[in-house]
């Protein structure tokens, strides 16, 4: 009688995990999943199998050490604690500093990480939970966002970028999204369009806005109608590429700021009122989402 191979405790517990998280983990990194250990301490193990191991991870690795060298500030944005976790060993083994923000946090050492992120030059990274604590956080001191992973609601990510588009806050701000292709974040990503597209066909233009005194519209017309819903509000985000890693040609490409630096000289100047709020005056919608 042949014995039958046991099934490792590991593959047992992935089996009873809902399928759709067990695919989000694999996109995001496959240490989600089991991360594997040092033979000799028994310690997790942090080496550079951490970064190679995971696409989101290379692009990663590519794009903070030059961000960190032009200057500026990352917020990073994850659905889950434990890739969190995983963020924090990367800027171990880079030697990055940084801060974190979860829900599992208490609000002394929230207000104290926030703090020192906005007022020390030194750390370069804040590591945030998507939905902790929305309201109350700002960190304008940032002008770089990467969503992790995204949310299947679209406002949960707008209500996160928004924690640096803040009232103070000086520099443009660039919003990258990071999108595994041909698996479940791009069904995300898709579905959260989707929403998007409904929004606009409920909020249509000039809905709240007052519009022109004696003209009121009950509903869209058929070239308003198809405008919206060919609309594609995500593929400007996605960058694709059949590389493990980015080449450095569209590395420059996807940081350069010099268009959005153009915009913010164009528009009216930034005019100081009694040194409390700077206004930015006679600037177009489409202007300020980027300025701001």
């Amino acid at each position: 009688m042949v014995e039958m191979n046991q099934p490792l405790d590991s593959e047992i517990n992935l089996k009873m995990q809902n399928i759709m998280m067990v695919l989000r983990k694999c996109c995001n990194h496959p240490y989600l999943i089991e991360y594997p250990l040092d033979p000799a301490t028994q310690q997790f193990k942090v080496d550079e199998d951490l970064v190679k191991n995971s696409g989101k991870f290379l692009l990663l690795d590519r794009m903070l050490p030059e961000l960190k060298k032009r200057g500026h500030k990352v917020l990073v944005f994850s659905q889950m604690t434990k890739m969190l976790d995983i963020l924090m060993d990367y800027c171990y083994l880079r030697d990055f500093q940084f801060s974190r923000l979860d829900g599992t946090m208490s609000y002394a050492e929230r207000e104290e990480n926030m703090h020192n992120f906005n007022t020390d030059p030194e750390i370069f990274i804040f590591l945030l939970s998507t939905r902790a604590g929305g309201l109350g956080i700002n960190l304008t001191a940032a002008d770089t966002v990467i969503i992790y992973d995204s949310d299947w609601n679209p406002q949960s990510d707008i209500q996160a970028q928004d924690r640096c588009h803040r009232i103070g806050q000086t520099k443009p701000v660039v919003v990258y999204r990071f999108v595994t292709a041909n698996t479940i974040d791009q069904k995300i990503v898709e579905r959260a369009a989707a929403k998007r597209k409904l929004e606009k066909l409920v909020i249509h233009k000039n809905q709240f806005k007052g519009g022109r005194s004696g003209v009121s519209k009950s509903c869209l017309d058929p070239k308003e109608l198809m405008e919206l819903l060919q609309s594609r509000d995500y593929d400007r985000e996605v960058k694709g590429s059949r590389e493990k890693v980015i080449s450095d040609k569209d590395l420059e490409l996807l940081l350069d700021r010099s268009e959005l630096l153009d915009q913010m000289e164009k528009s009216a100047p930034l005019k100081q009122k009694k040194g409390v709020f700077k206004v930015l005056e006679a600037v177009e919608e489409a202007s300020l989402e980027c300025a701001l």
